[in-house]
């Protein structure tokens, strides 16, 4: 059995992420954290720090209802971009809000990126005149080997009944969750929708879009799809091959992530 995982590269599809002529490539960052500040080093942080720090660079997305996570990625000047998961989006029709950590709401503009059609990945962006805010460090995921620690913190969308004056009305539970876990699998070529992180995290629903972190706090891919799903199972590679039973076994049992570009940390290297 040929089980196709990554111990050392990572097979990445080559995306160079542009916005209307405006690289994603992420700037040096300037104004943030002491804890974003320490994981550059090759110190681990505490739980506490993780979670804190995933707290920081985790936005709530909105249209009528609450619709999922998205995560600070890049900030030039008085623009913030926040990438999420596409299906997030497709939950509901825009206009779409994003809430910040601060509890500021802002109005959302979604961005057409042809790059990431084959992916499970949507961009917004809104202005914050006043306000900075942390954004994500990112590394290439090559760095994950299996077994790795990794975090991920979002808000779920669950929604209960609750009855007020005889009627029956929906109440969101979107308090934010951070859960830990370890990589089960890294597949050396993307599945359909461009999943290829595997690890043992639970994961609720509302949490799509959030940040996977390693355990330096460094942003290594986007949490997508929870573990064991109803329907929706990946079960395809992008190129139409299939994987032996085996591993499609594994990837059922693991949440999965979309990992982070290889060039966009290229181009943030160039940039910074």
């Amino acid at each position: 059995m040929n089980w196709q995982w990554l111990r050392g590269g990572f097979g990445y599809i080559v995306c160079m992420i542009c916005l209307g002529g405006i690289s994603l490539a992420l700037p040096r960052q300037q104004s943030i954290s002491d804890i974003t500040r320490g994981s550059r080093s090759l110190t681990p942080l505490s739980v506490e720090q993780l979670q804190q720090l995933a707290k920081t660079i985790t936005v709530k997305i909105f249209a009528k209802e609450l619709l999922g996570s998205g995560t600070l990625l890049q900030r030039k000047g008085q623009i913030y971009t926040v990438i999420t998961n596409a299906h997030v989006l497709r939950a509901a029709q825009p206009p779409y809000q994003i809430q910040t950590p601060d509890g500021r709401i802002y109005k959302a503009s979604l961005l057409q990126v042809a790059e990431f059609q084959q992916d499970d990945l949507a961009v917004l962006q809104f202005r914050s005149r006043d306000i900075l805010y942390t954004i994500a460090n990112i590394k290439d995921a090559s760095t994950l080997q299996v077994g790795d620690e990794v975090f991920v913190g979002g808000f779920t969308s669950n929604m209960t009944a609750q009855k007020l004056s005889s009627q029956a009305e929906k109440i969101f539970n979107n308090r934010f969750v951070f859960t830990s876990g370890k990589v089960t699998l890294l597949l050396d070529k993307a599945l359909e929708q461009g999943y290829q992180i595997g690890y043992t995290n639970d994961v609720l629903k509302g949490m799509s879009g959030a940040p996977l972190l390693n355990i330096h706090g460094e942003m290594v891919g986007i949490n997508s799809l929870h573990k064991n799903p109803i329907w929706d199972t990946p079960e395809v590679y992008q190129d139409g091959s299939q994987p032996d039973q085996d591993l499609q076994e594994l990837i059922t049992r693991s949440s999965m992530a979309v990992p982070i570009r290889k060039e966009v940390l290229q181009h943030q290297e160039n940039k910074s």
